[in-house]
């Protein structure tokens, strides 16, 4: 997925406003800064912890996180594609409106997340704890699940026609019937999503 050649080592040092910033690896932690309106594409971060960065409009395109800490960012409005999300903390990271194209959650903590109003066409999250977070009105074309932990989570008023939560965990999770129509579970999640949709089984 990533087509990264020739990347500079840098560092963060000075608030950023409408720029891109392009082919750089990213380590460690950085200053504190305010970044607004800034696109970074073909980067690295690498064990960032972005607590003390303040974001103002960020988009990512072709860009990998190793071991970051994004919690309570706002990406809404945003562009994310083409990206690696691995091993980071999400929680409570919000994505409300965003626009997320082949983009990748490997072994993320993404409790409390919210991606209502996004459209997302080919994201993968792959074992990855999602709980409690909030898909309200996403437009979804191919979104993959591989061993992801979706309980409490919220699905609402959202096309998940023929995506697959076989292999992850949907307990007490809340689906609207719009949302639920098409979805693939496996026969004990059946009982789960009966019980969910009031029907009673004797």
């Amino acid at each position: 997925m990533l087509k990264m050649i020739n990347l500079e080592n840098s560092f963060l040092e000075k608030d950023l406003e409408e720029e891109s910033v392009r082919n750089y690896i990213f380590e460690s932690n950085q200053n504190n800064i305010i970044l607004k309106n800034v696109t970074f594409e073909n980067c690295i971060f690498r064990n960032v912890d972005f607590s003390n960065i303040e974001f103002d409009g960020v988009d990512f395109i072709n860009v990998m996180l190793e071991n970051c800490d994004l919690s309570n960012k706002k990406f809404d409005e945003r562009l994310i594609k083409d990206s690696v999300f691995d091993n980071c903390k999400l929680i409570g990271t919000s994505f409300i409106d965003s626009f997320i194209k082949n983009t990748e959650f490997i072994s993320v903590n993404g409790r409390y997340l919210n991606m209502s109003g996004a459209k997302i066409t080919d994201m993968n999250i792959k074992e990855s704890d999602f709980s409690e977070c909030s898909f309200v009105d996403v437009k979804v074309k191919n979104m993959v699940f591989d061993d992801v932990n979706f309980t409490k989570a919220e699905f609402l008023k959202s096309s998940l026609n023929g995506v697959d939560f076989s292999t992850s965990n949907i307990t007490e999770v809340m689906f609207d019937l719009f949302s639920v129509k098409g979805i693939v579970v496996d026969s004990f999640q059946c009982f789960e999503l009966v019980g969910l949709l009031g029907v009673q089984v004797k």
